[in-house]
């Protein structure tokens, strides 16, 4: 495990990135003394996309291929409302 201090890393950032890019914990000293440890994630820590579900697929199952007659939304609709 590596180890830095602040001011070295502040002076030259390039070196924190090497040390991300090698996927190595690095140590963060002040004044002599150990104050962070620096890890890198690991892959399967990363965000991972979201995966929605397939909504097409879930109402096929649901209703079939069941199609309504044209005017029985609206019929339905009328009868809530008290409208004959």
């Amino acid at each position: 495990m590596k180890t830095a201090s602040y001011e070295e890393l502040k002076s030259n950032p390039a070196q924190l990135d090497a040390f991300i890019q090698g996927e190595e914990s690095v140590h963060l000293v002040s004044n002599g003394k150990a104050v962070a440890l620096l890890t890198p994630l690991h892959r399967s820590e990363a965000r991972q996309p979201v995966q929605w579900p397939d909504f097409a697929h879930r109402m096929k199952q649901t209703f079939g291929d069941r199609v309504l007659p044209a005017g029985t939304i609206q019929a339905l609709i009328d009868e809530n409302r008290g409208e004959r």
